[in-house]
């Protein structure tokens, strides 16, 4: 979703290394923290084996999303030139040949040597910005469907992979790889269905610049491995309802104090402007 929206808006946009630079920071800040406040506790050894990861977290892919993303972006201006120059007809040529290649022969078959990896990689992420460049400049009929049929599709695919893992584990469990063709058509329904939207919402608004930062907590390795090393013992339970609601409780939490902790960070990072009057929020609407 995240390659999808940003791909909207990068194949029209102006490049601006500053934005790349920016995310850059932050990882580091974020790495730098977690392993500073780790070693404080003790739960790291502070070897400099263990600290390179944090202190270079892009470079030795300590985040693989940021790595990838950054990537992305600097392959963007380039990218546009394609998705700018070639006809409609070319377009769809392409992109049908990068799905064949991204989410059906390497979903089936997979090869180390065409680096999709499941999805992640700079393979995927391409193909997706350019999916997201056609739905820009020429997904004036896909966009135009009403958000009841993105929202069916989107449900009616969920539901049978669903009852799909209850039957079986191995192929249905494969279904959920990034590069799987169902993982890419729901991503793509609730793209659309939420482009389709036009609201106002100030705690939205507000919230959306520490996701990045609750991402950067709950994915670092220090954290990660206690995060969710335990979890599937603790959340030993028959009934699969409660499973569910375990599941949707913890999310909540980890949200929560993750969120807390990147406001406090993100607080120190730019306590220049911590405090100035921020612009009134504005409708959030992506197509049409």
């Amino acid at each position: 979703m995240y390659v999808l929206i940003s791909g909207y808006f990068l194949c029209t946009s102006t490049f601006k290394m500053s934005k790349a630079l920016r995310v850059v920071r932050e990882t580091f800040i974020f790495s730098v923290v977690i392993f500073a406040g780790m070693a404080v506790l003790q739960r790291t050894d502070g070897s400099l084996a263990g600290m390179l990861p944090s202190i270079l977290p892009v470079y030795l892919s300590t985040y693989w999303f940021i790595t990838v993303y950054i990537l992305l972006f600097l392959l963007s201006p380039y990218l546009n030139i394609v998705i700018n120059h070639v006809s409609k007809k070319e377009y769809e040529k392409l992109l049908f040949l990068l799905f064949l290649v991204n989410c059906v022969w390497q979903f089936f078959h997979p090869l180390a040597s065409f680096g999709v990896n499941g999805g992640y990689s700079i393979v995927h992420f391409i193909f997706l910005y350019f999916v997201a460049g056609y739905l820009r400049h020429h997904g004036r009929f896909i966009s135009s469907l009403s958000t009841g049929y993105y929202l069916s599709v989107y449900i009616l695919i969920g539901a049978g992979t669903a009852l799909m893992l209850q039957q079986a584990w191995e192929l249905p469990f494969k279904l959920l790889t990034y590069n799987s063709p169902i993982t890419v058509i729901m991503s793509l329904a609730l793209f659309l269905f939420f482009s389709k939207l036009s609201f106002v919402s100030r705690p939205i608004n507000a919230i959306s610049g520490y996701v990045l930062g609750v991402y950067l907590i709950h994915e670092h390795p220090l954290i990660r491995q206690r995060l969710w090393g335990n979890v599937m013992e603790w959340m030993n339970v028959r009934s699969q309802s409660l499973l569910i609601l375990q599941y949707l409780v913890y999310a909540v939490v980890i949200f929560g104090i993750c969120l807390g902790i990147s406001y406090i960070v993100y607080s120190l990072i730019n306590y220049r402007t911590l405090f100035k009057r921020k612009k009134p929020a504005e409708k959030v609407k992506l197509v049409g």
